[in-house]
């Protein structure tokens, strides 16, 4: 019987776990508040009768949910996360069972951490419930385990309602007694080989491109290089495997994909980690250097991928399809995707704005035949086009860009079928345009006036440009001009941010691609304007270009090469970018010092607000994906807060993750976002922060990214991390002790635990220091010294100061 500990905090990190089993929720109410109707679904979809299973456990047999008891991995999570995507409307069970060893009667008290609705019997007794699901932020919930001598069976039943990014998972974590208890698991017979298969699994190293581990890799062991394609045509293909057992190391090939799977197939299971060798993680260039010659290669580039793979489970042809038609590239397959996205449609995927974009752009650019076109008047007819329309699905409608794209697509629709009835908006085409039309301006407006809430994502705005594409190209004159101007502002803001052909930059929303700027999908956008600069396929969002008559502004390239040293506002934020031939660093400052600013206001906490406007949507997404005014203490969700870099490849940051190992899919994420905001202040080339976590979050540590085989020359001790690249220096000091953990890359990531912890970060060029010594006594002469008391950081002139805050807005 193999005997586990709880982790460092803890948590029970070991369990047998059945599902998550997943079916329709099917609801026919309405609201014209999607948020709103959301949380009501999520307080319906709980069966709160359900009682403690009294059968066994056995791997491979199903529990009560008919679906096989199977051992639980996921490298480094504190908490038992099975967390997805869902495009439609689902009831996710999951459920979940342990075991407690004692050596004699003890009660304990313990924590529940969901934010699912949850039961836990110890034993057979129900000792927690939390009744509802909500989105943000997790809940927390005390109970007692009366436990008995010996074994004790933990018990979990979790439901939840599926609909887009979902937090399927739980925690318990132990507050006393920790060192008197163990963890074993049931049926330890077939279990215990699963459990030593994880412990070698958790010895997997990458140092210089070579892989080791403890002893010799075990029978049925796997190492698999996985190519990330974005072409759901090659999921089932992407991966090269070969076998690797028996072998004491292996030696890593920098050319095949950076990405690795290491697979350990036994009888009862397969465990897999995701690592990564980050010596294979370089740029990509075009090989034309022309404009109209990379132009095209771009094209080509998206048009041979079938589609878009939408997290492995389908795929999105459209923008695929758009540029192998303008290309000339189509064929009898793109007829039967253009059907199957219409499906899709028809089925309000969420996201399925982006392909009724997509599908108009087709419908007004080439022609069609009777079928087709028959087909597609009856799919734009018959669809959703706002969320006070008849209708229950799980579209997202409220973010910056998809706003954009449903009243774009809602102008557009109405006005090539002006005669026809829109069922389920119960209005004809030409009033469909006209409400249509009002919204777009009034998007356009507020982005006139305040700017972009999803500034320089590097996912999003690639979005943004495509849905403004075609406003471009099928609004009239006014409009049309007025677009023109807001999608050159949202290049010039990506390019003044560009340092050594890498976007650096803070972010309204960003995702995991935030550790290797060179592969976020902006790159895109950046190699089309220049082509001396990393590509991305950036999900192929380009091919809306391939047919537009939108032209780049000229000076762009210039704005990318030029040094900054700037501050200006978008929404709420205030960004200051420092950006020199040596190095780059930007921020969001957190709070705002400027005198003259003033929030705009969230109407959806005024109940007497139209929730008919453009002002009342933008409100929503404050609620849902996360406000722009940075504020210490607010809960956060996918704002990346800053960056320092020293090239396109060597960057480093600090964040408060919202998962606890690098493969959760939680937003906010491992190195994306912030589970609480830090206090943060940047001064030219000086940087603070200071987070302060409070007990109702459950993790109590920060990490910085600092990838040190990337760098140089490093001098790495418990407070700091210096690093010469380049022509430029950089150091991060902290106020606890760094510690270096290896997950899915290694010798990249410090962490930092405690409840007040501070940063300081300089950068400088060789024009100011000719050594890393040189550098590194003036950095530490800057006498970083925190106030954990006051929670004051000081560092030369720099000072920072946490105040808690408190936002309304971020709790659904």
């Amino acid at each position: 019987m193999e005997k586990l500990q709880l982790n460092r905090t803890g948590f029970l990190t070991n369990y047998l776990i059945s599902g998550p089993k997943e079916t329709d929720f099917v609801n026919n109410e309405t609201d014209d508040n999607q948020l709103r109707y959301e949380q009501h679904l999520r307080s319906l979809v709980a069966d709160l009768s359900r009682t403690c299973p009294e059968e066994p456990v056995v791997l491979g047999q199903n529990s009560r949910l008919q679906m096989p008891w199977k051992y639980y991995y996921h490298y480094g999570n504190w908490f038992v996360d099975e967390s997805t995507f869902y495009s439609t409307l689902k009831k996710v069970e999951l459920d979940a069972v342990t075991e407690i060893l004692v050596e004699e009667d003890l009660t304990v008290n313990a924590v529940v951490w969901s934010y699912a609705a949850v039961d836990v019997w110890c034993s057979g007794e129900l000792v927690c419930r939390i009744e509802a699901p909500v989105y943000k932020p997790i809940q927390k919930k005390n109970m007692t385990l009366r436990l008995k001598k010996g074994k004790n069976k933990i018990y979990v039943s979790l439901q939840t309602l599926g609909v887009r990014d979902t937090r399927t998972l739980f925690g318990i974590q132990i507050m006393d007694h920790t060192d008197d208890i163990c963890v074993v698991l049931p049926d330890e017979k077939q279990t215990d080989e699963l459990v030593r298969t994880e412990q070698w699994l958790s010895s997997v190293n990458i140092k210089n491109s070579v892989m080791t581990y403890k002893g010799s890799a075990p029978d049925g062991t796997y190492l698999g290089y996985d190519s990330q394609s974005p072409d759901f045509a090659q999921v089932d293909i992407r991966r090269e495997w070969q076998e690797i057992s028996g072998k004491n190391q292996v030696t890593l090939n920098e050319e095949k994909p950076g990405v690795i799977l290491v697979s350990v197939k036994k009888q009862n299971g397969t465990l897999t980690r995701k690592v990564e060798n980050i010596l294979a993680q370089k740029p990509e260039y075009s090989e034309f250097k022309d404009f109209e010659d990379n132009k095209k290669a771009i094209f080509r580039r998206i048009g041979e991928a079938e589609g878009l793979s939408r997290g492995d489970k389908f795929g999105f042809s459209i923008s695929n399809i758009l540029a192998r038609k303008f290309l000339g590239m189509d064929g009898k397959r793109d007829i039967e995707l253009l059907y199957e996205t219409m499906d899709q449609i028809e089925s309000r995927y969420d996201c399925s704005d982006f392909l009724v974009c997509g599908l108009v752009r087709y419908l007004k650019n080439y022609p069609v035949n009777e079928d087709l076109a028959k087909r597609a008047k009856e799919v734009l007819l018959n669809w959703r086009y706002w969320m006070d329309q008849k209708g229950s699905d799980a579209m997202c409608f409220w973010s910056e860009n998809h706003s954009l794209m449903f009243y774009t697509c809602a102008m557009n629709a109405g006005e090539m079928y002006p005669d026809e009835y829109f069922p389920r908006a119960d209005l004809n085409g030409r009033e469909l345009f006209i409400e249509g039309r009002r919204k777009v301006e009034a998007w356009l407006a507020d982005v006139e006036e305040h700017g972009f809430e999803e500034f320089l994502s590097t996912v999003y705005m690639c979005v943004t440009f495509a849905a403004l594409l075609n406003v471009i190209d099928f609004s009239e004159d006014a409009i049309s001009r007025r677009a023109v101007r807001i999608t050159d502002r949202l290049l010039e803001m990506l390019c003044r941010h560009t340092f050594d052909g890498a976007v650096i930059a803070p972010m309204g929303r960003v995702y995991r691609e935030v550790v290797h700027p060179f592969e976020q999908g902006a790159q895109a956008l950046m190699n089309l304007i220049n082509p001396e600069v990393p590509y991305s396929y950036g999900e192929g969002w380009l091919g809306f270009y391939a047919s537009s008559s939108y032209q780049l502004p000229k000076d762009l390239t210039d704005l990318m090469e030029k040094p900054a040293d700037t501050a200006y506002s978008t929404g709420n934020a205030l960004i200051k970018l420092k950006k020199t031939s040596a190095y780059c660093m930007t921020s969001v400052q957190s709070p705002r010092q400027d005198e003259e600013f003033e929030r705009w206001r969230n109407l959806t906490l005024d109940p007497d607000s139209d929730p008919s406007t453009c002002e009342y949507t933008k409100s929503l997404n404050e609620r849902f994906h996360g406000t722009t005014c940075f504020e210490p203490g607010v809960y956060g969700y996918q704002q990346h807060m800053w960056y320092a870099a020293l090239d396109k490849e060597t960057d480093l940051f600090t964040n408060h993750p919202g998962g606890t190992c690098d493969s959760c899919s939680m937003r906010p994420g491992y190195w994306y976002g912030n589970g609480v905001m830090p206090a943060l202040t940047q001064e030219e080339n000086f940087l603070g922060a200071v987070y302060h976590i409070p007990n109702e979050h459950p993790i109590h540590f920060t990490h910085a990214y600092f990838p040190a085989p990337k760098f140089s020359e490093t001098m790495i001790s418990d407070h700091w991390l210096l690093g010469r690249k380049a022509d430029g220096f950089a150091a991060l000091w902290c106020s606890g002790i760094l510690e270096p953990i290896d997950d899915q890359l290694f010798e990249c990531e410090y962490r930092t635990y405690g409840d007040d912890i501070a940063y300081f970060c300089v950068c400088a060029g060789f024009q100011d220091f000719k050594s890393l010594e040189e550098f590194a006594s003036y950095a530490k002469g800057l006498h970083p010294e925190f106030d954990g008391q006051q929670r004051i950081l000081t560092a030369g002139p720099l000072k920072v100061r946490f105040t808690n805050n408190n936002d309304r807005t971020q709790y659904i």
